[in-house]
């Protein structure tokens, strides 16, 4: 099945306190340059990487880093710290940053990618999972289903915005949404979708607040020196 990847950034991050994409790693490369690699290597097939933002105000807090090359409006290079170059296109969630827009949260960069490119199946990671690596991806593409297919943590919890969405689990996500049903997570449960267990459960570490971030980047130390 081919696949268009997509990094989903477009959240408050409220409770972390800054832009969870613009957290540093311990090699200094800002989050949302490492998973769009990761996204990139795990879908070789598109040549264009897909990043999600807010709005046009969320990309030009990006303008100053010198190892991104502007394209065009919406279209960029990231050159990478293993000297490769990577096309990314920038897909808004809301066409500008007017307090008139409805939130509803992460649904709404699904949808914006889905109405670009309405017959795309997109493998979706978000800004929340510092530990992914390219091999959690490609469990996915594994086990894909022709609905929607995302990681369960061990509590038997999908984790929807780590996963495989087709055309139709977008079409039926954007029926919920006009009817005040935002979570993308009922999407899986209410249309059969496929929930797998990942074969490491760091994958699915998820960091949201300060602490939980300096705890991942432990972990990312202690993963480096195995």
């Amino acid at each position: 099945m081919e696949l268009k990847p997509l990094l989903l950034a477009g959240g408050c991050s409220s409770r972390m306190g800054k832009p969870k994409e613009l957290l540093l790693l311990p090699s200094g490369q800002p989050m949302y340059m490492h998973l769009l690699s990761i996204l990139h290597q795990a879908c070789p097939e598109s040549e264009t990487v897909y990043f999600s933002q807010r709005d046009r105000k969320a990309t030009e807090a990006l303008m100053n880093d010198d190892r991104i090359t502007y394209v065009s409006d919406n279209n960029m290079i990231i050159h990478s710290i293993d000297r490769t170059s990577m096309p990314v296109r920038v897909i808004h969630d809301y066409k500008d940053d007017s307090k008139n827009n409805v939130a509803i949260g992460p649904a709404a960069g699904l949808l914006a990618a889905h109405h670009q490119y309405p017959d795309a199946t997109w493998l979706v990671a978000a800004c929340d999972y510092p530990l992914l690596c390219p091999s959690a991806l490609l469990q996915l593409r594994d086990e894909v289903s022709d609905s929607v297919t995302c990681f369960c943590n061990e509590d038997g919890f999908c984790e929807p915005l780590l996963g495989i969405w087709t055309p139709k689990a977008l079409r039926m996500l954007e029926e919920n949404v006009q009817r005040g049903i935002f979570g993308p997570s009922s999407i899986p449960r209410q249309h059969q979708g496929k929930l797998i267990r990942p074969r490491e459960s760091q994958w699915l570490f998820n960091a949201n607040t300060p602490v939980e971030w300096e705890r991942a980047i432990e972990l990312m130390k202690i993963r480096n020196l195995e």
